[in-house]
């Protein structure tokens, strides 16, 4: 299944080398299409995600780490499409060769493993700090502070792997500052009772910490992709996820032996709120929601684009907020508001100015291509 991208289509919008469509030039658009619209709906159905690890802070849940693993423990689940892919691999190679060379052909090398797997603590270090907010922050709130991460993308990207920034991401990065401002010019507004103004701001701080260290990740991960100079198939993508999510459990877990989490499960469990089996059933879904949403970007990716995936990924925004009030009857001021509107501009400006730029690049090719 492992095909070289084509010249248009080998860098996502962050300049990420990707894996072709696999529908590509066979001649099964309807399938490709009935593919995309189930990815998207496994990213909508994945965004479920923040608001159980919500539910399981607001009625008696309190392990930090433990709620970290919840975001990336769901890993399992990705082996089966990664058996499926290995298997078809292996398949491809038995009817042109007339035998296979093993049943799982790993296309992931050392040096990529090793690379994903520093990856993978950062992004234990991000959940913890994703988990500690959600404990303090209204999820509507969260939400909009999480949307920042575009800024600290644009940023860390011109620094790590050098990419040129255009009026269009500019806006973008202003309007989405300017959001910010508006929410933290009145902390503590919408905190939750029993919470102080402290533990508010402090989540406050958090939740643009996390943002912050996801910005710096995505350009990691594409100077990753850059120095490994490996063809990106769709069984390398998906190794690629398993082995960060593995890092991100280990280093979770750690966090979890060090404070004691495995032990006090069961006593908080037993005095949870909404009682013990749904207290396992919150946590269950939640790593099934995480996961879900890791692989419908995938998804997404494989079968279209990254910029499809991102613009999914930024419906999820007003989602949220919608789905905040009306489960946890949040309240929707003035500065949410503005905060909301200056978020979905920016989101706007982003990517039409990406799409923009995409369009010249496909132009470009064309004109270069030589005549038939």
């Amino acid at each position: 299944m492992s095909t070289t991208p084509s010249t248009a289509e080998e860098k996502d919008t962050n300049g990420l080398p990707l894996a072709s469509s696999p529908l590509e030039g066979q001649g099964c658009r309807s399938q490709r299409w009935v593919l995309l619209c189930f990815n998207c709906t496994l990213v909508l159905l994945g965004g479920a995600g923040p608001l159980l690890l919500r539910v399981y802070f607001l009625h008696g849940g309190k392990r930090m780490w433990l709620s970290s693993l919840v975001q990336v423990g769901g890993w399992p689940l990705a082996i089966i499409p990664l058996t499926f892919c290995y298997m078809r691999s292996w398949l491809t190679r038995r009817a042109r060769s007339g035998q296979g060379d093993g049943w799982f052909p790993i296309a992931m090398t050392f040096p990529l493993a090793a690379a994903c797997a520093g990856i993978g603590v950062f992004t234990g270090l991000d959940c913890y700090m994703f988990a500690f907010s959600a404990s303090y922050l209204p999820v509507s709130t969260a939400a909009i502070l999480s949307s920042t991460q575009m800024a600290f993308v644009a940023l860390f990207a011109l620094l790590i792997v050098r990419q040129r920034f255009t009026p269009y991401s500019v806006n973008a990065v202003v309007l989405l500052s300017l959001g910010t401002v508006a929410l933290g010019s009145q902390p503590g507004g919408d905190r939750a009772a029993g919470d102080s103004k402290s533990q508010y701001v402090l989540g406050f701080v958090m939740t643009l910490a996390a943002a912050a260290l996801y910005g710096f990740t995505l350009p990691l991960t594409e100077l990753m992709y850059i120095k490994t100079r490996q063809k990106i198939s769709y069984c390398l993508v998906m190794e690629v996820q398993v082995m960060i999510s593995l890092s991100a459990c280990a280093f979770c877990i750690i966090g979890m032996l060090v404070n004691k989490d495995f032990g006090a499960i069961p006593i908080e469990a037993g005095e949870y709120d909404l009682g013990e089996a749904m207290y396992y059933l919150v946590l269950t879904t939640g790593a099934v929601s995480w996961q879900v949403f890791n692989l419908g970007l995938l998804g997404i990716i494989s079968c279209s684009s990254s910029l499809l995936a991102g613009i999914v990924v930024a419906l999820l925004l007003p989602v949220t907020e919608v789905m905040a009030v009306l489960l946890f009857h949040e309240k929707f001021d003035g500065g949410k508001g503005i905060a909301l509107a200056l978020s979905l501009w920016g989101f706007i400006s982003y990517w039409y100015g990406d799409l923009q730029h995409h369009n010249r690049k496909m132009q470009t090719c064309e004109v270069e291509l030589p005549a038939p």
